[in-house]
């Protein structure tokens, strides 16, 4: 999470601090939430050091096999303990659909550098295979290279609020998102003056907007998929990477990394 000074320009989408004032609705940014078992892709990254630090959520992620999950490369922590815990539907309940593995090792791109930039991927091997059933399932990806439009659903169990402070959920939310032509995504973003760097943006990455809501990622659902039902399938488009603060009330779009644009890279390392 980023100090306060940054959460007025550029965040990783991980540090969006932010609590509801008002009559705001707890919801990932004017989402709503997901029913019981609708995302069966979507995986909860657990940063812990036990026994003195108890395993919390800190990032979202999505299947891809029995083991391996994908992520965005700021998610990974190298000097905690880490685990993952896919089923899940209320995150401070114990329940029947839930399976926890524990992560036997993690890859980042080797392009990414760090904070706000491009490549922010990466992949997490399980120690133990996952166990699939009907509430655990891995997601489609695109084809290399593929660009989506029309509409896209965010799901995860960021941050609901709209100022500086979190305010997490514990039922897994979801949103409804349009995606951005980056030309269009990038002119938003730097529509407001910034202090400090100014924003990037590149052909791996893609937008989503507000759809007239104040609709955003916020900390928490970095890592975590945007995705689209093509024929019956979820089809991930992206992988939330970053955006500005205070979420959704910034009213502006939300960037994420374009999977389409490391197919190979993800097959290389399988």
């Amino acid at each position: 999470m980023f100090i306060k000074s940054i959460l007025a320009s550029l965040l990783v989408l991980q540090v969006c601090w932010a609590v509801p004032t008002g009559n705001l609705h707890p919801r990932i940014t004017d989402g709503v939430a997901a029913s019981r078992g609708e995302f069966p892709y979507q995986v909860s990254i657990q940063y812990g050091l036990p026994p003195l630090v108890k395993f919390s959520h800190s990032c979202g992620g999505s299947i891809l096999n029995e083991r391996t999950i994908l992520t965005a490369g700021h998610c990974i922590l190298n000097n905690r303990k880490v685990r993952v815990v896919v089923g899940k539907y209320e995150l401070n309940v114990e329940e029947s659909t839930q399976q926890v593995a524990e992560v036997a090792r993690s890859v980042v791109h080797s392009g990414y550098k760090g904070g706000v930039a491009q490549h922010d991927i990466a992949l997490m091997f399980l120690s133990t295979p996952l166990k699939l059933n009907k509430a655990v399932q891995p997601i489609s990806l695109p084809t290399q290279g593929q660009k989506q439009s029309g509409e896209a659903v965010l799901s995860g169990w960021g941050s609901t609020s709209k100022s500086i402070f979190p305010a997490m959920p514990n039922i897994l939310q979801k949103a409804v998102v349009p995606i951005l032509d980056n030309a269009d995504c990038y002119k938003q973003l730097t529509a407001q003056p910034v202090s400090g760097q100014q924003p990037e943006l590149f052909d791996t990455q893609v937008c989503s907007g507000i759809a007239g809501k104040e609709v955003s990622a916020c900390s928490g659902d970095s890592g975590g998929p945007l995705a689209q039902n093509v024929g019956g399938k979820h089809v991930q488009v992206g992988i939330v990477s970053w955006g500005m603060t205070p979420c959704g009330s910034s009213h502006m779009p939300s960037v994420y990394t374009r999977v389409s644009s490391y197919i190979d890279w993800i097959h290389s390392q399988l």
